[in-house]
């Protein structure tokens, strides 16, 4: 029994170091080792690998200052490699400009892209030409995509927000989102419009989550209702150039008393009657209602009462800055 264990013992050992010899002999074969594969349309390389360059697949052949649209989920890189850092990647689909030559390079065609905040590359598609997730819109010799007729919006009006909309940093498509101002928000039309990508922009001031921005809005998709509401009653005219905190006084051209009401509407409860050079502080406004542009103000008297001003008309106005006084 002894005799047959050390038998057993000396054939194992033996061929244990018959395997070590020939490893360090005969050289690795790396041949089968895969460069590159594709996971999710995320190109994956392998750290120990260095990418060589390869050939690639037919391109679109996209040029400088085209418009392409790029598929959610694929990654924007740093440089043209699939090893390189990437930068971002957007959840849903979207538009870039196309700002420079395409690369080939490890199988794969890049282009770098800008848009959204953002500049780096992206590759077309995968290294056998099957999946294509970099698509081309538009030509930059193409002619421009006209915008259908603005919406009657006053600058300086206040309108309601009929759908979740993003707030872009420039008029356009491409532009970086600062924001999505929220369903049934209310805006301050600031500027605009402007036509671009075949949407009227409209720059707008919105609160969202007690944080106020500004930025342009599209005013309806190319097709689609709009996002801005406009009220069905009579629109206002572009309201006095007043700011919050801004002093005023009380004018009028007749011989009546001005209202100061509790809501901005001619059915809100009569607070006061102002008489001509009383003087206040604007504290809100303005907002557009039953034709007129309405100022919350704050009376500047002993029983400092605060509601809602009318501003009157270019024929009759009812506010003025403090320094307009005149004799009654």
């Amino acid at each position: 029994m002894d005799q047959q264990r050390r038998w057993a013992t000396w054939v194992l050992g033996t061929l244990m170091l018959f395997g070590c010899v020939y490893a360090l002999l005969m050289p690795a074969n790396t041949s089968a080792s895969p460069l590159e594969q594709t996971v999710e349309g995320t190109a994956f390389v392998n750290p120990y690998i260095t990418p060589s360059p390869a050939a690639c697949p037919p391109t679109q052949g996209m040029l400088e200052g085209d418009i392409v649209v790029l598929v959610g989920g694929v990654l924007i890189r740093y440089a043209p490699d699939p090893s390189a850092p990437f930068i971002i990647t957007f959840p849903d689909n979207r538009e870039f400009t196309v700002v420079g030559r395409s690369v080939c390079y490890a199988g794969y065609n890049w282009y770098p892209i800008a848009g959204h905040g953002v500049r780096g590359w992206a590759s077309e598609g995968t290294s056998n030409g099957k999946r294509v997730w970099l698509q081309l819109v538009r030509r930059a010799s193409d002619p421009a995509i006209a915008c259908a007729a603005p919406q009657r919006l006053t600058v300086g009006g206040r309108f309601d927000i009929s759908d979740n909309v993003r707030m872009r940093e420039t008029p356009s498509l491409i532009g970086r989102t600062i924001t999505v101002v929220q369903y049934d928000a209310q805006v301050i039309i600031l500027e605009g419009p402007t036509c671009a990508d075949g949407i009227n922009w409209w720059k707008v001031r919105a609160t969202v989550v007690n944080f106020v921005y500004d930025g342009w809005i599209a005013e309806a998709p190319r097709a689609g209702d709009p996002f801005i509401q406009v009220p069905t009653t009579a629109p206002c005219h572009s309201p006095l150039n007043l700011t919050i905190g801004e002093q005023g006084r009380v004018i009028y051209n007749d011989t009546s008393p001005k209202r100061l009401r509790s809501a901005p509407s001619t059915s809100g409860a009569i607070l006061a009657e102002l008489i001509e050079n009383v003087p206040f502080v604007i504290t809100d406004g303005p907002i557009c209602a039953n034709s007129y542009n309405w100022w919350k103000v704050r009376i500047l008297s002993s029983n400092p009462v605060e509601g809602w001003l009318a501003e009157g008309g270019p024929a009759n106005y009812w506010i003025a800055p403090i320094s307009d006084f005149r004799e009654p």
